[in-house]
């Protein structure tokens, strides 16, 4: 549904602020904001993502709210007023910061603000995919001209969990967890899995050999590939970049144990899709949960080849880009956007990107 152009009763000026929030289906916000001696207006929007709606939106912008948003050259277009944009998320793929930069806009993003909840859905993810949750969903509703499923049909389907080289599942206990990417999200992934019982490895960045780290980090870190052989589930929550695009591609999965479980809460194009679906093919490894896609929202193979119709009897196990969503996480965004707004007002750039 298109959403009708808002303009404010005032342009942005030196005593005046016009925050623009693209998508508050994402996060709303609602409340005082701290602007100092300026004034302010705040129009949201409830989403708002294509180029052209994005353009016509922000021109009368000084500051702008873009949780997926894509913001660039084209979709900026002159947007006269801008200064200042903040993302409610720790990822940033979706800003050229480097436009940002050329233009004097600044840039904030807000670390740690889904670090509670989204290791918390990753791990839901995780149980799905090693006990096969959605293809025995799908099983027991499935009926034939009898009325009757697989389960009735054979009087039991157990076997359908097991992995890839024909075992039964691993219990949580038999698991070693491999963890690309340690930052807050990473970090409270590793301690609650260490409260389960799983034996977890960090990695260190692929293709880093040694690196210096600070006597604060207790954590050993292993070498990437090592942690990928090893690994019995694997959680991908680092950060994208030129540097991590398809960082798990045919290669990596070529070395990987059969009973692996692929989880991937941090950006769909950390993935080759295609080397990860020909994998699950050849049974190299037994399933894959994703949180993310390649080109967000996601309905078909255009969006995503886990999205073809013959990936249906695959252990493929989706979530739409909710992992960030709880009550604290939505509260924190909330705080950390105000915050940074304020912030910005006042001319403290510490905590900027840019």
């Amino acid at each position: 549904m298109d959403e009708p152009l808002k303009l404010p009763q005032q342009c942005p000026s030196s005593t005046h602020e016009v925050i623009v929030v693209l998508e508050d289906v994402h996060l709303s916000i609602g409340g005082k904001i701290d602007t100092g001696s300026r004034s302010y207006e705040l129009i949201s929007y409830h989403s708002i993502s294509k180029p052209d709606e994005i353009r016509d939106r922000v021109q009368c912008a000084s500051v702008v709210i873009a949780t997926q948003a894509f913001i660039t050259s084209d979709s900026l277009g002159e947007a006269p007023y801008l200064k200042c944009i903040i993302t409610p998320t720790a990822g940033i793929n979706h800003i050229d910061v480097e436009e940002c930069r050329r233009r004097g806009v600044k840039v904030a993003k807000c670390t740690g603000s889904t670090s509670l909840a989204v290791p918390d859905h990753a791990l839901s993810l995780y149980f799905a995919a090693r006990r096969k949750t959605v293809l025995l969903h799908n099983d027991v509703r499935t009926l034939d001209e009898e009325e009757r499923n697989s389960w009735k049909r054979q009087g039991s389907i157990a076997t359908k969990m097991q992995t890839a080289n024909g075992h039964p599942p691993y219990s949580i206990d038999e698991e070693v967890v491999g963890i690309i990417g340690y930052g807050c999200i990473g970090k409270r992934l590793s301690v609650l899995c260490q409260g389960l019982g799983m034996e977890v490895l960090v990695a260190e960045r692929k293709g880093v050999t040694s690196i210096e780290r600070t006597s604060k980090e207790s954590v050993i870190r292993h070498p990437f590939k090592d942690v990928v052989k090893q690994a019995t589930v694997l959680f991908i929550c680092c950060t994208s970049s030129s540097d991590t695009k398809f960082m798990i591609d045919a290669a990596e999965l070529s070395t990987m144990r059969p009973e692996t479980v692929i989880v991937n809460v941090s950006r769909g194009n950390i993935l080759n899709t295609d080397a990860v679906i020909e994998a699950l093919r050849k049974a190299l490894i037994s399933g894959v949960a994703v949180d993310v896609f390649d080109h967000e929202p996601a309905s078909t193979t255009k969006d995503s080849a886990f999205l073809a119709e013959d990936t249906k009897h695959l252990n493929l196990t989706f979530s739409p880009h909710v992992g960030y969503f709880s009550t604290k996480t939505v509260v924190t965004m909330e705080m950390m956007v105000k915050n940074h707004i304020k912030s910005f007002v006042a001319g403290n750039f510490n905590n900027f990107i840019v």
